[in-house]
């Protein structure tokens, strides 16, 4: 089972990000309870408040798995005490040089790779381009990319994000995930279902 338990949201003014939360999507395979980004701490009631509708809580939670590890995508992670979280290794070793969105080095809590998370049901796949690390989660007929394409307009207008390491990358990863042909859990935009592009 999937489920979006918030859209997210991205605000500019003037090209200039003022507000920024991920959307937070729940993965429940037969192995585990998996939530993919958990967004900013002003969502923090509201995950727990989405979460309990389901019946759960966030010590239920078992696996947490970030995308990438922009602030606006990693601030709960603390909220899912019982959980592993897993990222690429490459975001932890190859940060984009003055980019603003990352949290300070020191404020950024240690993660297991992502090669190490084992779940038939989950595929993982690199979609570098926002940052070098960047992955997204494939279940079932969805895929959950972060903000591989964070906004529907990243999709409908082939165009990659604004804040991103790699142009090239970028366009790549934007092509790889829409020659998957499934639904699009964006960065912060909701679902993209596959009929609608």
């Amino acid at each position: 089972m999937l489920k979006l338990l918030y859209n997210g949201e991205l605000i500019r003014e003037n090209d200039i990000i003022k507000k920024a939360s991920s959307s937070v999507t729940l993965i429940q395979t037969k192995e585990h309870n998996i939530i993919v980004d958990t967004s900013t701490k002003d969502k923090r009631e509201l995950i727990i408040k989405e979460l309990n509708k389901l019946n759960l809580e966030p010590k239920d939670i078992d696996v947490v798995i970030n995308t990438h590890r922009h602030y606006d995508h990693i601030e709960n992670n603390d909220l899912f005490k019982e959980a592993i979280v897993y990222a690429s290794p490459k975001e932890c070793v190859e940060r984009c040089k003055g980019c603003l969105v990352y949290k300070k080095l020191d404020e950024i809590e240690e993660f297991e790779p992502i090669e190490n998370f084992k779940d038939d049901e989950i595929t993982i796949i690199n979609t570098p381009g926002h940052t070098y690390g960047s992955i997204s989660v494939i279940y079932k007929d969805y895929v959950v990319v972060g903000d591989a394409i964070p906004l529907r307009d990243n999709l409908f207008k082939n165009i990659p994000p604004r804040v991103r390491v790699d142009y090239r990358s970028a366009m790549g990863s934007l092509k790889r995930i829409k020659m998957l042909k499934k639904n699009i859990v964006t960065g912060h935009d909701g679902i993209i279902y596959k009929d609608e592009y």
